[in-house]
């Protein structure tokens, strides 16, 4: 899957999903976050991954441009299925007021 997302976009949406500029390890395995890709990503050792840390790791990257990509389609979805919920009342509507 292609995850060009904007760096801006992707951190937006990592302090929205995460409630926070770092990422612990427990949140990290509530994401499917592998242990070891969060420890190749935590360079200074901390007992969380900053931001930028995250930004910079490809592999850490891709998954949360991947997350962001999911959360869009579905978001999409439901946005789609509201406008044909909308199209159908409308529909009735002028059904019934014939």
């Amino acid at each position: 899957m292609s995850t060009n997302i904007n760096a801006n976009v992707l951190k937006n949406f990592i302090v929205d999903t995460i409630g926070s500029t770092k990422l612990t390890a427990s949140q990290a395995q509530k994401y499917d976050i592998d242990a070891d890709k969060y420890t190749e990503a935590n360079k200074d050792e901390n007992t969380y991954l900053e931001l930028d840390e995250i930004l910079e790791d490809s592999d850490l990257y891709e998954q949360f441009a991947t997350m962001y990509v999911e959360e869009q389609d579905k978001e999409a979805s439901v946005d789609a299925e509201k406008e044909k919920e909308e199209e159908a009342k409308v529909k009735e509507k002028n059904e019934s007021g014939v």
